[in-house]
């Protein structure tokens, strides 16, 4: 009798060691924690939180895998090194680029996006491929999406670049000449429309289409399980189907992306082909 009852208290034990890492209930309990940076018109702050259609996103994913989570907003550089080191589950609003794939499982694209060149007023020069960049000084904010996919543009050619703490100040060396007579910027289309709109930053033209791309969620692979993952893509792709991003996303004037799954999303740039 005395063995049975050591038995079934071993049993016992053994089984509420391995209930929590069979249900998940541990981890399912904690929040996930995302970084973005002040990137309007995607992500901003609001009553000191978060907001924007980026954020509004997430949260919808969030609510459907019955998750809490939490996003802090900090400079883009700090949010960056706090995701790749792994002290946070994930960065918004990310660009899908093969060097980040080392650290990060990007979700399917959410809004559609394009970066454009732009030139100040009258400046004789429209984009017609990298090679058409040579002999042009070109500033852009970075480290960013956008710097990366300068960086592949004009690698081997003749083109100087200049990397900038910020977005404002791209527009206003631009326009004060200090890249040059035919100096260039690169940036986000939507978000150089509303800095124009909104700081009058007038005098500029866009000169050409750089890159069509998609903005996404990164997860960090040190941090979020395989199969967490996976029911984020799922969670997103579901919303997506069910047109509640294309809703969200109308509010603030903004194209979601065609409804995938990450896995069959090709990452942006930064494969080199002929040039033209």
């Amino acid at each position: 009798m005395a063995r049975q009852m050591l038995v079934s208290l071993g049993l016992g034990l053994a089984m509420s060691f391995a209930w929590p890492s069979i249900c998940g209930a541990t981890s399912a309990a904690l929040p996930l924690s995302f970084v973005t940076e002040s990137f309007p018109p995607y992500t901003y702050a609001q009553g000191g939180q978060a907001a924007g259609p980026m954020v509004e996103v997430l949260h919808e994913v969030c609510a459907q895998l019955k998750r809490e989570c939490q996003v802090e907003l900090l400079p883009w550089r700090r949010a960056l090194r706090s995701a790749e080191r792994g002290e946070v589950d994930g960065i918004l609003a990310f660009v899908d680029l093969p060097s980040r794939r080392k650290l990060f499982y990007i979700s399917a694209p959410v809004i559609d996006a394009r970066y454009m060149f732009f030139a100040r007023a009258g400046q004789e020069f429209n984009y017609q491929g990298p090679n058409s960049l040579v002999g042009h000084k070109v500033g852009v904010y970075g480290p960013s999406g956008a710097s990366l996919i300068l960086a592949d543009l004009t690698q081997g050619l003749d083109v100087e670049t200049v990397l900038e703490p910020d977005n404002p100040t791209v527009l206003r060396k631009l326009l004060a000449g200090r890249y040059g007579e035919q100096g260039l910027v690169l940036l986000n289309e939507s978000m150089a429309l509303l800095l124009m709109r909104g700081e009058g930053f007038g005098g500029l033209q866009a000169a050409g289409t750089a890159k069509s791309f998609g903005y996404s969620f990164g997860l960090s692979l040190q941090r979020v399980s395989r199969n967490d993952r996976q029911a984020f893509d799922a969670a997103l792709t579901d919303l997506c189907r069910k047109g509640r991003i294309a809703d969200l996303l109308k509010h603030h004037g903004l194209p979601a992306s065609a409804c995938r799954t990450a896995s069959t999303k090709p990452a942006i740039g930064l494969a080199r082909g002929p040039r033209p």
